[in-house]
């Protein structure tokens, strides 16, 4: 609802003379303003000569002559005052009083006085009169959090008795017979209550969900969501606010259905990785495109508290606008870009305690030994044999440490973010500025991140001309985890627990294997990770602008110019040190990268918008584009240096090495859409998208992507009239197109030389010269575009006044000329093509339930969504194609990432039994030689199951277990208030997945040297044969730990992802305190997860292909946090 408040500070106009008094309403609006008498103008009024003479002039132009003529502002109601309709007026050295009775005679506008302030309002209502004193009542009416609203009427109950509220939201009543009024406000839910004895009622009004008509954001424009046809998600700026993080895409896990948000893991310099309906392609990237205020941008440099709304196209219909970029959907974000209010500055905050949610639980010194000498024993290793540290651990545990590493190298970590932004805005412009700083420390130690940056976005317009920019700039630098060797958490699970954290005889400082005990090669992670310098930064410049122009009404043709820059750099220096006898490093190395990357785009669109008779509305888009993207990179590395303080690459004395890279792409495009709709009944869009890429050979390059949507909006037909109050919506759609896919190597259609590779060394004076050059690899010069066709069919329903609100859609997307590699005959020295022979087919559907509403001061906002998607890939170059990672395989007819492994029956309880499954299981070979199946087995051991019979255990008998994709991916938002507290609650959750625990297989493998879990202590012996932990030894003979059901858990998980409990400081209060609005809060993430999950987190894993394969991972930290917010 728009409010505008005229003359601001900002842009020239006179700051009105409020004593002080800000006019910082979110979401500002002037109720149905009751009829005021207009006698009631100020001395001001009366003192203030003003001459004009305007003929059909507009009213807007006429309200900004009154005001430069004298003291006063007006404020008013788009919905309500039409401002551009024309009127006349001669006055020469008039009164205000009297030029305003001549402007407004005859019509429905209204007006109201004070201190300066004139409020226009509709003349629609009963008269407001004052009558004698009874009772005075006063107080300030606010939005629940804490915004004054202006223009509310105050009525006493059954009366004409009434007031509004003036531009701090305050109100004066004086009640006539009771003790009941009625508030209400265009826009929020009227409220009747009894006034009690107080003399003070501060009152607070929810938004009415009846009157608002959310508009939607689609690419280049925006609709109102009775109008879409499409498959679209909003999301508020105001709801992703209210999840602080410094990283935008962390903000919307659980705000979207279809929208995945997935993490690597918990690491520094780990963001969110973005998935919009499961798998559009195999081979390349699955991430959806990003457009940031028109323009494709990089969401993990935008600040949360800039965002005023994020949509998700998920169709063919919202994104094939899109074309070449779109193929895995599209995110559409909007910054803030102030509005028309007087000037007002927003200040945030928030500090917090980042933990480790769960630890697990290993062996300490004492159970280690005692581990280690089972699987020794077990191995028939003799005594004599066994390492060192054994006996001398039994004879002196003193001179050995009990380390708890997880407790040494993992701690709390400070978390804090700071936002301030300056927003403003007018009739002919608006600036919003913003600036923002964070910092964590990771739960890994000496690993952190900072990121701090600005935006200015500001829009000016003169006449038929608008034009506007977006400048933003971003820092991110981090101080990264290094690694030992071994990845993620096993380095800290392997490492034995003999070890010493701290040995200052060591260079370094840093304690190890100690010499001579026969110890693991196992690093000593807190040393390494703190002598490595391990760095990361990133800067990110975004600047675009925008010339419109609107010859005639409803004719719009905008050109639009951006460019973004990414400077990148890594360092890594790894010192000389010692940290143990196995780990030492006398030669320092250093290497470092810079990178370059630039994106220019240039748009140019019209947009014709025209309604006819009342019934059709008709909508036309065209418009052309131009993007180009460069790429530099340079790296350099060398070793030996004089000492470590010496880490220059100019004091490098050996190894030089140095690399490079340069790239360069563009895209030409010719887009269009039409919409229409006939009475908001039937609706209809289409749009196409034709791409040029560099990216293809000639002939390939261009492609068309066409959509075509439908819908029927049942409730707004006449037949449907008895039952519109209850059923307010009730719409079918569906929806048809293409989108393309572009995101291939570079250059993958012509010959590329290469150089410096060993198959091009030339023998010179006996050794290997690397001179040549050389084509290694044919050219693909024949692929094409991927395309993805889409077909959605929807349903919308609205019940009981639009509070429940009911979403559900089904989809299909096919891809098809996927590329895949072909071998070729080995006479062409060349391996394999690529070649467009590939497809997959994703199906999924998702259902949306929301329901807002009040009780008295009670309100309620409650979001549930559920996905479920699965992706199939049905055709490959080779029939027979194989990927397997781990436990994870993709193939040709199966699910993208399904879980496969061997199925095991038990644990072996005697020798006698492994002989008899022996006898009957295994195979004869050619010569009638007898081959047991499991011919090592011993009692303690595993027992595998051959699932083809044919007596042997291979990956033919590996199994279907699952998948790490969940067959339901759930969200629960919750929002509630009353009075001045508020609650929100967001809950996720997974359901119907597998999960291979990585940490379970590698804490229970007793056959190798490192520490193992307490699950070891359970190990199979002959008095311990009632346990699933089959028996320590050294070397595992039999295999027990090959990749089995043994580690394959329910991965399903309930989590209480976000809390926060808010309390908004009451308009009286922040009155006192010279502020508009306070809020405070308390809150965490990731307080609660529910699941039977034995590792460490059951939600980490964001690769396509291997979701669920948890090798390890370092968990999403758990955060306690507590905030601010205020305004002025």
């Amino acid at each position: 609802m728009d409010i505008i408040a005229k003359n601001n500070v900002l842009f020239g106009g006179k700051k009105a003379p409020s004593q002080g008094k800000t006019f910082s309403s979110k979401l500002l609006c002037i109720a149905v303003m009751l009829l005021m008498p207009c006698f009631a103008i100020s001395a001001l009024a009366q003192e203030a000569r003003i001459s004009l003479n305007m003929q059909n002039a507009t009213l807007r132009d006429v309200i900004a002559k009154i005001e430069n003529q004298s003291k006063v502002y007006f404020t008013y109601n788009h919905n309500q005052i039409d401002v551009n309709k024309t009127v006349s007026i001669n006055a020469t050295n008039q009164t205000l009083n009297q030029v305003l009775e001549q402007l407004f005679i005859g019509s429905d506008t209204g007006y109201k006085v004070e201190d300066g302030h004139i409020v226009l309002f509709k003349k629609d209502a009963p008269q407001v009169v004052a009558a004698g004193q009874k009772r005075n009542i006063k107080g300030i009416i606010t939005e629940p959090n804490g915004t004054p609203i202006i223009g509310a009427s105050v009525i006493e109950k059954d009366t004409k008795n009434g007031t509004v509220t003036n531009i701090d939201g305050s109100y004066s009543l004086k009640l006539e017979k009771g003790n009941e009024i009625v508030v209400s406000c265009i826009g929020y839910a009227t409220k009747e209550l009894r006034v009690g004895n107080s003399g003070t009622v501060d009152i607070i009004l929810s938004e009415d969900t009846k009157l608002l008509e959310e508009v939607v954001v689609v690419g280049y424009g925006t609709q109102k969501k009775s109008d879409v046809s499409g498959s679209v998600t909003t999301v508020s700026g105001e709801k992703i606010a209210k999840m602080p993080s410094a990283d935008a895409g962390t903000t919307l896990q659980g705000m979207a259905p279809g929208l995945a948000v997935n993490f690597g893991d918990g690491s520094v310099g780990s963001s969110a990785t973005l998935q919009v309906r499961g798998v559009t392609s195999w081979g390349t990237s699955n991430a959806p495109l990003v457009i940031i205020d028109g323009v494709p941008g990089d969401m993990s440099y935008l600040n949360p508290e800039d965002i005023k709304s994020m949509s998700v196209l998920k169709d063919a219909a919202t994104a094939a606008i899109y074309g070449a970029r779109a193929a895995a959907g599209v995110i559409l974000i909007e910054t803030n870009r102030g509005d028309m209010k007087s000037p007002r500055i927003q200040f945030s905050a928030y500090v917090g305690m980042d933990d480790l949610p769960k630890r697990m639980e290993v062996c300490n010194s004492a159970e280690f030994i005692k581990v280690r000498k089972m699987a020794l024993a077990n191995a028939g290793i003799p005594e004599k044999r066994w390492p060192k540290y054994i006996a001398e651990y039994e004879k002196d545990p003193s001179q050995f440490a009990d380390t708890d590493w997880q407790k040494e190298y993992y701690r709390r970590g400070l978390t804090q973010k700071y936002n301030l932004g300056y927003v403003t805005g007018g009739d002919n412009a608006n600036l919003a500025i913003s600036a923002f700083y964070s910092s964590k420390d990771g739960i890994v130690r000496d690993t952190d991140e900072n990121k701090f940056g600005f935006r200015i976005n500001s829009d000016v317009r003169r006449g038929k001309f608008k034009m506007g920019e977006s400048v933003s700039y971003s820092r991110w630098s981090a101080n990264m985890e290094s690694s030992t060797g071994f990845s993620n958490m096993y380095q800290v699970t392997n490492i034995e627990p003999l070890v010493f954290v701290y040995d200052a005889n060591n260079d370094g400082g840093y304690g190890g294997a100690i010499e001579g005990m026969g110890m693991s090669d196992a690093a000593n992670v807190v040393g390494y990770n703190a002598l490595v310098e391990n760095t990361s930064t990133s800067n990110y410049i975004s600047a675009s602008g925008y010339l419109q122009f609107e010859p005639i009404k409803d004719l719009v043709f905008k050109f639009q110019a951006s460019r973004n820059l990414y400077f990148d750099s890594t360092r890594q220096f790894v010192p000389t040190y010692k940290l143990g006898a196995m780990k030492v490093n006398n030669r320092a190395s250093l290497s470092e990268s810079r990178s370059v990357s630039q994106s220019d785009l240039m748009e140019l669109t019209g947009n014709y918008s025209k309604s006819f008779a009342d019934a059709h509305n008709l909508q036309l888009l065209a418009g052309i584009s131009q993007e180009e993207r460069k790429y530099n990179y340079i790296s350099a590395s060398g070793s030996k240096f004089e000492n470590n303080d010496m880490s220059l690459l100019g004091q490098a004395q050996e190894d030089f090495g140095i690399g490079g890279s340069k790239t360069r792409s563009g895209l030409r495009s010719a887009f269009g859409r039409i919409n229409y709709n006939y009475k908001l009944r039937y609706m209809a869009m289409a749009s196409f998208r034709y791409d040029g890429s560099s990216r293809f050979a000639t002939g390939n390059r261009w492609g068309f992507f066409p959509s075509v949507s439908v819908g029927w909006n049942i409730a707004n037909e006449n037949f449907w009239t008895n039952i519109k109050e209850t059923v307010n919506t009730l719409k079918v759609r569906m929806s048809y197109g293409g989108l393309g896919n572009q995101n291939v190597s570079l250059y993958q259609y012509i010959p590329k030389l290469a150089s410096n590779s060993s198959g091009l060394n030339y023998p010179f004076g006996g050794r290997d010269v690397s001179l040549g050059y050389a084509i290694t690899s044919l050219p693909s010069a024949n692929i094409r575009w991927e395309t993805t066709v889409y077909k959605n069919l929807g349903l919308d329903l609205g019940l009981f006044g639009n509070k429940l609100e009911i979403s559900a859609e089904g989809y299909v997307k096919d891809t098809r000329d996927m590329l895949s590699d072909k071998e070729i005959s080995s006479c062409t020295g060349y391996g394999s093509l690529t070649v467009n022979d590939g497809s997959l087919r994703t199906t999924g559907y998702e259902v949306q339930i929301i329901y807002h509403g009040n009780a008295g001061d009670f309100n309620y906002d409650l979001d549930m969504n559920l996905s479920h998607y699965k992706s199939k890939l049905t055709a490959m170059a080779d029939p027979n194609y194989l990927y397997e990672y781990g436990v994870t395989r993709t193939y040709v007819g199966g699910e993208i990432g399904e879980f496969w492994a061997y199925q095991t029956a038990g644990i072996f309880q005697s020798d006698e039994e492994v002989a008899a499954w022996n006898k009957t299981h295994g195979y004869y070979d050619d010569e009638g030689v007898w081959y047991p199946i499991q011919p090592t087995a011993k009692a303690g051991d595993i027992r595998f199951v051959d699932q083809n019979g044919d007596g042997q255990l291979d990956i033919d008998d590996k199994i279907k277990m699952g998948s790490g994709v969940p067959k339901i991916a759930m969200a629960f938002n919750v929002n509630l208030s009353y009075k001045n507290f508020d609650l929100v609650a967001n809950f996720i959750g997974n359901f119907g997945v597998k999960r291979f625990n990585g940490t379970k297989y590698q804490l229970q493998r007793m056959d190798k040297v490192f520490n193992y879990g307490k699950d070891a202590l359970r190990a199979w012996t002959p008095e311990n044969t009632n346990t699933d932990v089959p028996r320590a030894v050294q070397g595992d003979p039999n295999g027990n730990n090959a990749v089995s059901d043994r580690f394959i858990e329910n991965g399903n998980f309930l989590r209480l992802n976000n809390l926060q409990l808010g309390y908004n400081a009451p308009a009286s209060f922040c009155k006192k305190l010279g502020l508009s609005s306070l809020r405070v809060y308390i809150g965490g993430t990731r307080l609660l997860t529910l699941t039977k999950y034995k590792g460490y987190d059951p939600s980490t894993g964001a690769t396509v292909g291997t979701m669920g394969y948890d090798y390890g991972a370092i968990p999403l930290s758990r955060t306690y946090m507590a905030g601010l917010k205020f305004s002025f």
